[in-house]
């Protein structure tokens, strides 16, 4: 399969949001445009929110009606699709922190691109629903999960808070 066709399939979330080619958005922006949603501990809570109503076997979602869920797992799934595109761009590594690299190799060591978006839409669909992400996923990949994407929240505020200074 061709490389820009499968990346072209695993980006739609960028593709929908910025309605474009998904490999012409600049990924630092989709980032910056992730902090003006809401700041990195806002976004840590919610996230704390998000995994637990994700967790209980019943609707638990706190923070507003259903459609805030889906568009916070909105949100989360374009931040990880933005980090695949900094981890994949070799040129715009010498202009990141190598915090940052490091975590990016790291997160998608763990797991492909499509391995974190079917993890993420569990984690949505189980705190949409009556029923847990534990009955799709383990323990252990809960936990890692969870904070993999924890780390990835925060080594992006960095980011962010370093590229405005």
């Amino acid at each position: 399969m061709n490389k820009r066709l499968y990346l072209g399939c695993y980006l739609n979330r960028i593709a929908i949001a910025y309605n474009c080619n998904p490999l012409k958005v600049p990924p630092l922006q989709v980032i910056k445009d992730f902090f003006t949603y809401a700041q990195p501990a806002e976004h840590l809570k919610a996230f704390d929110e998000f995994c637990l109503a994700a967790l209980h076997d019943q609707y638990r979602w706190r923070r507003g009606s259903p459609g805030n869920v889906l568009y916070y797992s909105e949100q989360l799934e374009l931040l990880i699709e933005a980090a695949y595109l900094l981890h994949q761009k070799p040129h715009s590594k010498d202009k990141l922190d190598k915090v940052l690299i490091e975590t990016l190799r790291s997160f998608f060591n763990y797991a492909s691109l499509a391995k974190w978006k079917k993890r993420h839409h569990a984690f949505m669909h189980a705190a949409l629903s009556k029923s847990s992400v534990a009955d799709e996923l383990s323990p252990v990949i809960i936990y890692k999960c969870t904070a993999f994407l924890k780390k990835l929240i925060i080594v992006a505020a960095d980011i962010i808070s370093a590229s405005d200074e």
